[in-house]
């Protein structure tokens, strides 16, 4: 079944529209996310039949009219988990929980969640051709200077709860050895269309604000949200890719560059301010005691403020070049633009 894939990749890389015999069965996990939903597109667009794993309650406003299959499962439900995988040549598992109130949240949803999804390909789709595990840099923790770009040889060092949740996941793939062929790959910070997060600097720019933590720059391994579907495709792929993990990010870049770059795309010139580190905790404390209250984490809590107190969060896109040619198709500017002009379209600018 891996050769099969080989073919598809062939045939697509020669402009030609696979048929529909050829077309495969993949799974999405969070098919309906802002990863997710990019790449069921590009996976419908390369010919392959989608299945799409969401719960009942998912917003499926970016994949609605899509033609794909439905399958409706939560990663804690056994019986369901199966029925998702029944009859599917691979998976693509990009659904996490991002946000939680505890450590033991995000090691049920996360790890327990991606050991049980493919337990439940080992026993509903013996046959499965690859089980692409979508985890993040977090999983390998920040790294120690601007020059100090982490590889997939680096012993991880998570620092958050969602980062030790995503190594643990790791770890759980790792441990199916060779009874399941398993690919991981390791988004850098994601932006682009329909991102939530980094929308935020898009949105102070617009209000003429731009703000820097503290005095010291900050630097971070970004990627497109396409060049990022262009990865998973490439490991989805490729028979190399079976057994591997790759990070998947672009060059890096300060979080001042990021606003300067989305301040020429909206044509503004806004007041840079800097804000004192010692104004995260209190923040958060006060987000922690409204998110016992409400039940719902808030977006700055105390894991968060860890991640932002990191200078660098650098890796390396090395062994996905070399391996399975991976380059940037869209250059840093044009992606800020397209994300923007995005923004623009929806109303959210």
């Amino acid at each position: 079944m891996v050769f099969a894939f080989g073919e598809l990749q062939q045939t697509a890389m020669k402009g030609q529209k696979p048929t529909e015999k050829e077309g495969l069965c993949v799974l999405v996990t969070g098919a309906n996310g802002f990863v997710g939903s990019h790449l069921v597109e590009a996976l419908l667009a390369q010919g392959y039949h989608v299945r799409c794993m969401v719960r009942q309650s998912s917003d499926l406003r970016y994949i609605r009219d899509l033609p794909v299959e439905w399958t409706y499962a939560d990663v804690q439900d056994a019986a369901a988990l199966r029925q998702a995988c029944t009859g599917v040549d691979a998976v693509c598992h990009c659904a996490a929980l991002t946000r939680a109130l505890d450590k033991e949240t995000f090691l049920r949803v996360n790890a327990e969640g991606t050991a049980a999804l493919a337990q439940a390909c080992l026993d509903a789709s013996p046959g499965l051709a690859r089980f692409l595990f979508v985890s993040s840099h977090a999983a390998a923790g920040p790294s120690q200077s601007a020059d100090d770009l982490l590889d997939e040889s680096r012993p991880p060092q998570p620092v958050t709860w969602y980062g030790k949740s995503k190594w643990a996941a790791e770890q759980a793939v790792h441990a199916l050895g060779d009874r399941l062929p398993w690919t991981i790959v390791r988004p850098a910070a994601v932006f682009g269309p329909r991102d939530r997060d980094f929308f935020s600097y898009f949105e102070l720019v617009k209000r003429g604000l731009s703000l820097r933590l503290g005095r010291d720059e900050r630097w971070v391994s970004l990627i497109y949200v396409r060049d990022l579907v262009d990865l998973i495709l490439l490991a989805l792929e490729s028979e190399r890719a079976v057994g591997q993990t790759y990070f998947g990010c672009g060059a890096p870049h300060t979080y001042d560059q990021f606003s300067a770059a989305i301040a020429q795309t909206l044509d503004k010139h806004p007041l840079h301010i800097t804000l004192p580190e010692a104004v995260l905790a209190p923040i958060a404390w006060v987000s922690g005691v409204q998110g016992k209250l409400t039940g719902k984490p808030a977006l700055l809590n105390d894991q968060r403020v860890i991640d932002m107190r990191q200078l660098y969060w650098l890796c390396s896109p090395d062994k996905a070049q070399r391996e399975l040619g991976l380059a940037a198709h869209t250059d840093f500017e044009t992606a800020v633009q397209e994300t923007a002009d995005w923004y623009i379209a929806h109303n959210w600018l």
